[in-house]
Protein backbone atom coordinates (compact mmCIF):
# COMPACT_ATOMS: atom_id res chain seq x y z
CA UNK A 1 0.00 0.00 0.00
CA UNK A 2 2.85 2.74 0.74
CA UNK A 3 4.64 1.44 -2.75
CA UNK A 4 1.65 2.49 -3.93
CA UNK A 5 0.87 5.89 -2.48
CA UNK A 6 4.53 6.97 -3.39
CA UNK A 7 4.08 5.88 -7.27
CA UNK A 8 0.90 7.91 -7.20
CA UNK A 9 2.16 10.76 -5.89
CA UNK A 10 5.23 10.59 -8.28
CA UNK A 11 2.82 10.40 -10.98
CA UNK A 12 0.75 13.63 -9.52
CA UNK A 13 3.41 15.68 -9.29
CA UNK A 14 4.77 14.69 -12.69
CA UNK A 15 1.12 15.34 -13.96
CA UNK A 16 1.88 19.11 -13.13
CA UNK A 17 5.42 19.41 -14.37
CA UNK A 18 4.84 22.03 -17.15
CA UNK A 19 5.26 20.64 -20.85
CA UNK A 20 7.17 23.14 -23.33
CA UNK A 21 4.76 24.74 -25.32
CA UNK A 22 6.36 28.51 -25.70
CA UNK A 23 7.93 28.23 -29.29
CA UNK A 24 11.94 29.45 -29.07
CA UNK A 25 11.41 32.21 -31.49
CA UNK A 26 9.51 34.01 -28.87
CA UNK A 27 12.18 34.15 -26.60
CA UNK A 28 14.83 34.72 -29.84
CA UNK A 29 12.25 37.56 -31.00
CA UNK A 30 12.85 39.50 -27.23
CA UNK A 31 16.63 39.34 -27.59
CA UNK A 32 16.44 40.29 -31.11
CA UNK A 33 14.49 43.49 -29.92
CA UNK A 34 16.73 44.18 -27.36
CA UNK A 35 19.48 44.56 -29.49
CA UNK A 36 17.65 46.51 -31.69
CA UNK A 37 16.70 49.18 -29.35
CA UNK A 38 19.48 49.63 -27.68
CA UNK A 39 22.04 52.56 -29.26
CA UNK A 40 25.56 52.17 -29.15
CA UNK A 41 25.88 55.69 -29.38
CA UNK A 42 24.40 56.59 -25.95
CA UNK A 43 26.58 58.40 -23.38
CA UNK A 44 26.20 57.54 -20.26
CA UNK A 45 26.81 61.28 -18.89
CA UNK A 46 23.21 61.79 -21.05
CA UNK A 47 21.23 59.59 -19.70
CA UNK A 48 19.45 58.95 -16.65
CA UNK A 49 21.47 55.83 -14.93
CA UNK A 50 17.80 53.97 -14.81
CA UNK A 51 17.80 54.10 -18.67
CA UNK A 52 21.54 53.92 -19.43
CA UNK A 53 22.59 50.76 -17.30
CA UNK A 54 19.68 48.10 -18.90
CA UNK A 55 20.73 49.09 -22.49
CA UNK A 56 24.58 48.70 -21.84
CA UNK A 57 23.43 45.04 -20.48
CA UNK A 58 21.52 44.40 -23.75
CA UNK A 59 24.78 45.45 -25.95
CA UNK A 60 26.58 43.04 -23.42
CA UNK A 61 28.27 39.28 -25.43
CA UNK A 62 25.57 38.02 -23.47
CA UNK A 63 22.88 38.42 -25.29
CA UNK A 64 24.48 37.98 -28.66
CA UNK A 65 25.48 34.32 -27.09
CA UNK A 66 21.85 33.85 -26.03
CA UNK A 67 20.78 35.05 -29.70
CA UNK A 68 23.08 32.03 -31.07
CA UNK A 69 22.18 29.97 -28.73
CA UNK A 70 18.19 30.41 -29.32
CA UNK A 71 18.60 30.60 -33.59
CA UNK A 72 19.79 27.32 -32.55
CA UNK A 73 17.15 26.39 -30.54
CA UNK A 74 14.55 27.91 -33.56
CA UNK A 75 16.49 25.24 -35.88
CA UNK A 76 15.86 22.45 -33.11
CA UNK A 77 12.11 23.43 -32.40
CA UNK A 78 13.00 23.51 -29.13
CA UNK A 79 10.49 24.55 -26.88
CA UNK A 80 10.05 26.86 -23.56
CA UNK A 81 7.90 26.75 -20.66
CA UNK A 82 5.46 29.42 -19.43
CA UNK A 83 7.87 29.42 -16.57
CA UNK A 84 11.18 30.14 -18.51
CA UNK A 85 9.08 33.00 -20.86
CA UNK A 86 8.25 34.96 -17.63
CA UNK A 87 11.87 35.13 -16.18
CA UNK A 88 12.82 36.15 -19.79
CA UNK A 89 9.58 39.04 -19.46
CA UNK A 90 10.58 40.39 -16.17
CA UNK A 91 14.08 40.68 -17.66
CA UNK A 92 12.53 42.91 -20.31
CA UNK A 93 10.22 44.67 -17.34
CA UNK A 94 13.71 46.02 -15.48
CA UNK A 95 14.08 47.88 -18.18
CA UNK A 96 13.15 51.78 -18.49
CA UNK A 97 12.07 51.01 -22.06
CA UNK A 98 10.76 47.71 -21.96
CA UNK A 99 7.55 48.84 -23.17
CA UNK A 100 9.47 49.44 -26.57
CA UNK A 101 11.33 46.58 -26.20
CA UNK A 102 8.09 44.42 -25.94
CA UNK A 103 6.43 46.14 -28.76
CA UNK A 104 9.46 45.08 -31.30
CA UNK A 105 9.39 41.73 -30.21
CA UNK A 106 5.90 41.86 -31.12
CA UNK A 107 6.70 42.60 -35.03
CA UNK A 108 9.48 40.51 -35.08
CA UNK A 109 7.38 38.02 -34.10
CA UNK A 110 4.79 38.80 -36.65
CA UNK A 111 7.60 38.76 -39.76
CA UNK A 112 9.08 35.10 -38.10
CA UNK A 113 4.80 34.20 -38.13
CA UNK A 114 4.92 34.77 -41.94
CA UNK A 115 1.39 36.93 -40.98
CA UNK A 116 -0.89 37.72 -44.23
CA UNK A 117 0.94 39.01 -47.40
CA UNK A 118 -2.16 40.18 -50.01
CA UNK A 119 -1.74 43.85 -51.10
CA UNK A 120 -3.88 42.89 -54.59
CA UNK A 121 -6.92 41.76 -52.62
CA UNK A 122 -10.39 43.82 -52.02
CA UNK A 123 -9.86 45.38 -48.50
CA UNK A 124 -12.09 43.62 -46.43
CA UNK A 125 -10.85 39.99 -47.82
CA UNK A 126 -7.31 41.23 -46.84
CA UNK A 127 -8.49 42.37 -43.25
CA UNK A 128 -10.05 38.61 -43.13
CA UNK A 129 -6.75 37.08 -43.91
CA UNK A 130 -4.78 39.00 -41.76
CA UNK A 131 -7.29 37.89 -38.57
CA UNK A 132 -7.15 34.49 -39.48
CA UNK A 133 -3.28 34.07 -40.04
CA UNK A 134 -3.16 36.03 -36.30
CA UNK A 135 -5.79 33.67 -34.92
CA UNK A 136 -3.64 30.42 -36.21
CA UNK A 137 0.16 31.98 -35.27
CA UNK A 138 -0.67 32.53 -31.88
CA UNK A 139 -1.07 28.87 -30.51
CA UNK A 140 2.02 27.95 -32.89
CA UNK A 141 4.41 30.51 -30.75
CA UNK A 142 2.23 31.26 -27.31
CA UNK A 143 1.02 26.97 -27.26
CA UNK A 144 -2.25 27.93 -27.03
CA UNK A 145 -5.03 30.30 -28.51
CA UNK A 146 -5.20 33.48 -27.41
CA UNK A 147 -8.83 35.12 -27.11
CA UNK A 148 -10.32 35.88 -30.53
CA UNK A 149 -11.69 37.76 -32.80
CA UNK A 150 -15.05 39.71 -31.99
CA UNK A 151 -17.47 41.74 -34.61
CA UNK A 152 -15.74 44.54 -36.33
CA UNK A 153 -13.03 45.51 -38.77
CA UNK A 154 -10.16 44.27 -36.52
CA UNK A 155 -11.01 43.74 -32.94
CA UNK A 156 -9.15 41.43 -30.47
CA UNK A 157 -10.12 40.32 -27.27
CA UNK A 158 -7.70 37.94 -24.96
CA UNK A 159 -8.75 36.91 -21.68
CA UNK A 160 -6.68 35.26 -19.03
CA UNK A 161 -3.84 36.17 -20.78
CA UNK A 162 -0.84 34.37 -20.05
CA UNK A 163 1.06 37.95 -20.54
CA UNK A 164 -1.15 39.12 -17.76
CA UNK A 165 -0.70 36.72 -15.64
CA UNK A 166 2.97 36.90 -15.73
CA UNK A 167 3.21 40.66 -15.87
CA UNK A 168 0.79 42.48 -13.75
CA UNK A 169 1.72 45.59 -15.34
CA UNK A 170 0.23 45.01 -18.68
CA UNK A 171 3.27 46.28 -20.42
CA UNK A 172 4.01 42.92 -21.72
CA UNK A 173 0.69 43.06 -23.52
CA UNK A 174 2.25 45.70 -26.33
CA UNK A 175 4.18 42.05 -27.77
CA UNK A 176 0.82 41.72 -29.13
CA UNK A 177 -0.02 45.05 -29.86
CA UNK A 178 3.40 45.30 -31.72
CA UNK A 179 2.56 41.71 -33.76
CA UNK A 180 -1.26 43.02 -34.53
CA UNK A 181 0.82 46.22 -35.45
CA UNK A 182 3.13 44.38 -38.17
CA UNK A 183 0.10 42.02 -39.22
CA UNK A 184 -2.34 44.55 -40.85
CA UNK A 185 1.09 46.50 -42.02
CA UNK A 186 2.14 43.48 -44.07
CA UNK A 187 -1.34 42.53 -45.42
CA UNK A 188 -3.21 45.46 -45.39
CA UNK A 189 -1.56 48.60 -45.09
CA UNK A 190 0.64 51.02 -43.30
CA UNK A 191 -2.86 53.39 -42.90
CA UNK A 192 -4.26 51.27 -39.87
CA UNK A 193 -3.12 51.62 -36.11
CA UNK A 194 -3.71 49.33 -33.45
CA UNK A 195 -4.65 50.57 -30.42
CA UNK A 196 -5.49 48.74 -27.10
CA UNK A 197 -8.81 49.96 -25.51
CA UNK A 198 -9.28 47.45 -22.44
CA UNK A 199 -6.83 45.40 -20.15
CA UNK A 200 -7.26 42.90 -17.27
CA UNK A 201 -4.34 44.88 -15.58
CA UNK A 202 -7.17 47.93 -15.56
CA UNK A 203 -9.81 45.81 -13.96
CA UNK A 204 -11.36 45.23 -17.32
CA UNK A 205 -13.28 42.06 -18.56
CA UNK A 206 -10.66 41.23 -20.94
CA UNK A 207 -7.46 43.03 -22.84
CA UNK A 208 -8.86 44.83 -26.01
CA UNK A 209 -6.59 45.92 -29.66
CA UNK A 210 -8.67 47.42 -32.39
CA UNK A 211 -7.91 49.50 -35.25
CA UNK A 212 -8.78 52.90 -35.81
CA UNK A 213 -9.75 53.87 -39.54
Amino acid sequence: MAATRLARNRTDRLAKVEKPSIAAKVALAMLEAIRSVDRPSEWIDEEVVSRTMPRRLGLSTVIERQIRLHEEYVREGRKLTLDELAEFLRLVNKRADAAEVFLEMGSRLADSAGTARARLLPRRLRLFRVKRSVARAFPKLFGRRLGGFVSGPFTLEVSASPLVQIDSSGTACQILTGFCQRALARGVGDDLEVTKSSCETWGDRCCRWAVKE
